[in-house]
Protein backbone atom coordinates (compact mmCIF):
# COMPACT_ATOMS: atom_id res chain seq x y z
CA UNK A 1 0.00 0.00 0.00
CA UNK A 2 1.41 3.37 -0.97
CA UNK A 3 1.87 6.08 1.60
CA UNK A 4 -0.94 8.53 1.13
CA UNK A 5 -0.74 12.05 2.44
CA UNK A 6 -3.43 12.55 5.06
CA UNK A 7 -6.22 14.71 3.70
CA UNK A 8 -8.66 16.36 6.08
CA UNK A 9 -11.76 18.42 5.37
CA UNK A 10 -12.28 21.02 8.11
CA UNK A 11 -15.67 22.62 8.63
CA UNK A 12 -18.09 24.25 11.04
CA UNK A 13 -21.72 23.13 10.89
CA UNK A 14 -24.88 24.95 11.80
CA UNK A 15 -25.03 28.21 13.70
CA UNK A 16 -21.27 28.74 14.14
CA UNK A 17 -19.92 32.27 14.04
CA UNK A 18 -16.42 31.77 15.46
CA UNK A 19 -13.60 30.51 13.26
CA UNK A 20 -10.39 31.03 15.24
CA UNK A 21 -10.25 27.41 16.47
CA UNK A 22 -10.78 25.83 13.07
CA UNK A 23 -8.14 28.11 11.55
CA UNK A 24 -5.62 27.21 14.27
CA UNK A 25 -6.29 23.48 13.88
CA UNK A 26 -6.11 23.69 10.08
CA UNK A 27 -2.77 25.49 10.32
CA UNK A 28 -1.37 22.88 12.72
CA UNK A 29 -2.41 20.05 10.40
CA UNK A 30 -0.82 21.79 7.40
CA UNK A 31 2.39 22.35 9.37
CA UNK A 32 2.40 18.62 10.12
CA UNK A 33 2.36 17.85 6.39
CA UNK A 34 -1.32 17.09 5.98
CA UNK A 35 -3.49 18.42 3.20
CA UNK A 36 -6.42 20.48 4.48
CA UNK A 37 -9.59 21.32 2.60
CA UNK A 38 -10.95 24.31 4.52
CA UNK A 39 -14.72 24.73 4.13
CA UNK A 40 -15.38 27.14 6.96
CA UNK A 41 -19.07 27.34 7.85
CA UNK A 42 -21.15 25.00 5.73
CA UNK A 43 -23.93 22.45 5.79
CA UNK A 44 -23.52 18.73 6.42
CA UNK A 45 -24.65 18.08 2.85
CA UNK A 46 -22.00 20.38 1.36
CA UNK A 47 -19.28 19.03 3.66
CA UNK A 48 -20.01 15.43 2.63
CA UNK A 49 -20.23 16.34 -1.05
CA UNK A 50 -16.84 18.08 -0.85
CA UNK A 51 -15.36 15.21 1.16
CA UNK A 52 -16.34 12.77 -1.57
CA UNK A 53 -15.11 15.04 -4.38
CA UNK A 54 -11.82 15.75 -2.58
CA UNK A 55 -11.33 12.10 -1.52
CA UNK A 56 -10.55 12.99 2.09
CA UNK A 57 -9.90 10.46 4.83
CA UNK A 58 -11.18 12.63 7.65
CA UNK A 59 -13.84 15.25 8.26
CA UNK A 60 -12.96 17.50 11.17
CA UNK A 61 -15.80 19.49 12.67
CA UNK A 62 -15.27 22.54 14.86
CA UNK A 63 -18.09 23.38 17.24
CA UNK A 64 -18.27 26.31 19.62
CA UNK A 65 -21.99 27.08 19.58
CA UNK A 66 -23.27 24.22 21.70
CA UNK A 67 -25.06 22.59 18.76
CA UNK A 68 -22.50 19.76 18.45
CA UNK A 69 -24.92 16.95 19.37
CA UNK A 70 -27.56 18.04 16.87
CA UNK A 71 -25.22 18.95 14.01
CA UNK A 72 -22.92 15.99 14.67
CA UNK A 73 -25.81 13.53 14.64
CA UNK A 74 -27.15 15.01 11.39
CA UNK A 75 -23.72 14.77 9.73
CA UNK A 76 -23.19 11.15 10.75
CA UNK A 77 -26.72 10.08 9.81
CA UNK A 78 -26.34 11.68 6.39
CA UNK A 79 -22.93 10.01 5.92
CA UNK A 80 -24.48 6.64 6.78
CA UNK A 81 -27.36 7.27 4.36
CA UNK A 82 -24.80 8.04 1.63
CA UNK A 83 -22.84 4.89 2.51
CA UNK A 84 -19.63 6.73 3.39
CA UNK A 85 -19.71 6.48 7.18
CA UNK A 86 -17.05 3.73 7.15
CA UNK A 87 -14.78 5.21 4.47
CA UNK A 88 -14.30 8.57 6.19
CA UNK A 89 -13.31 9.08 9.83
CA UNK A 90 -15.11 11.84 11.70
CA UNK A 91 -13.46 13.94 14.42
CA UNK A 92 -15.13 16.79 16.29
CA UNK A 93 -13.62 19.41 18.53
CA UNK A 94 -14.24 22.69 20.25
CA UNK A 95 -16.20 23.72 23.29
CA UNK A 96 -17.59 20.30 24.15
CA UNK A 97 -18.80 19.55 27.67
CA UNK A 98 -17.09 16.47 29.18
CA UNK A 99 -20.44 14.66 29.50
CA UNK A 100 -20.96 14.92 25.73
CA UNK A 101 -17.68 13.25 24.73
CA UNK A 102 -18.97 9.68 25.17
CA UNK A 103 -22.26 10.57 23.48
CA UNK A 104 -20.39 11.86 20.42
CA UNK A 105 -18.13 8.79 20.28
CA UNK A 106 -21.15 6.50 20.62
CA UNK A 107 -22.76 8.43 17.77
CA UNK A 108 -19.84 7.52 15.52
CA UNK A 109 -17.17 10.17 15.91
CA UNK A 110 -13.71 8.59 15.96
CA UNK A 111 -12.59 11.04 18.63
CA UNK A 112 -13.45 14.30 20.34
CA UNK A 113 -10.87 17.03 20.95
CA UNK A 114 -12.07 19.36 23.67
CA UNK A 115 -10.80 22.90 24.23
CA UNK A 116 -7.24 22.80 25.46
CA UNK A 117 -6.23 19.68 23.54
CA UNK A 118 -2.47 19.88 23.00
CA UNK A 119 -0.98 20.04 19.52
CA UNK A 120 0.71 16.64 19.83
CA UNK A 121 -2.51 14.95 20.94
CA UNK A 122 -4.48 16.57 18.12
CA UNK A 123 -1.97 15.40 15.52
CA UNK A 124 -1.96 11.88 16.98
CA UNK A 125 -5.77 11.74 16.91
CA UNK A 126 -5.86 12.78 13.25
CA UNK A 127 -3.11 10.33 12.23
CA UNK A 128 -4.80 7.49 14.08
CA UNK A 129 -8.16 8.38 12.55
CA UNK A 130 -6.62 8.30 9.07
CA UNK A 131 -5.32 4.79 9.75
CA UNK A 132 -8.86 3.55 10.37
CA UNK A 133 -10.05 4.25 6.82
CA UNK A 134 -8.88 3.12 3.39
Amino acid sequence: MEDRKIKVLMCCLGPETHNRGIIVVSTILKEEGMEVVYMGNTTAENALRAAIEEDVQIIGVSSLSGAHLRTGKHLLELAKHKGIDKSIAFVIGGVIPPNDVKILKDMGFYDVCVSGTKREELVTVVKNAANTVG
